[in-house]
């Protein structure tokens, strides 16, 4: 059930970024609904289930909206796996550290699409126009899992009895 719940959530969030933000005068911010998501996800649910969603809707992405099949899939995909990496060495995972974690992986994330443009030569953009967007969508990121934080601990958390989950790893309680 909750795999169909993070999923459905992904999906909203690119059809929020695709159709809402798109339009004047909200298309000058430009948060990144899914990746904050799938870094949430890696948080509660851990890296098979972040990397299995993220490589689904990065394909749903990369099929409606993107310019060739696979950016958005293997970008999202590293995203989520470097998220649990580091949810991993954490004992205590609390609001500080996904906010770093997010705002590091938003800068991950642009500089991973904008090298695979640059690399298939589908973008000409300057690499300091990169830099600024970067630190634009950091920003909005940063805002952004601060305001989905507490809702998707409640949606997401494990809700069994212990503190502990099967696989030994502390529960973000």
């Amino acid at each position: 059930m909750r795999w169909a719940i993070t999923f459905i959530t992904l999906w909203l969030g690119l059809i929020l970024e695709a159709t809402l933000f798109q339009i004047p005068p909200m298309n000058a911010i430009h948060p990144d609904f899914v990746l904050v998501i799938l870094v949430l996800v890696a948080l509660m649910r851990g890296s098979n289930t972040a990397v299995v969603m993220a490589i689904l809707i990065g394909l749903i992405d990369d099929i409606c909206y993107g310019s060739f099949i696979g950016l958005n899939a293997f970008a999202f995909g590293i995203v989520a796996y470097f998220a649990a990496a580091v949810f991993s060495q954490f004992l205590q995972r609390n609001l500080a550290v996904t906010f770093f974690t997010t705002v590091a992986l938003t800068f991950l994330h642009t500089w991973v699409t904008y090298g695979l443009m640059r690399l298939f030569q589908m973008t000409a953009d300057p690499a300091h126009y990169a830099l600024s967007e970067s630190l634009q969508t950091m920003i909005v990121n940063g805002v952004l899992v601060l305001l989905l934080y507490p809702a998707y601990v409640k949606l997401l958390r494990d809700r069994r009895g212990g503190r502990y989950d099967a696989r030994g790893s502390v529960d973000a309680s």
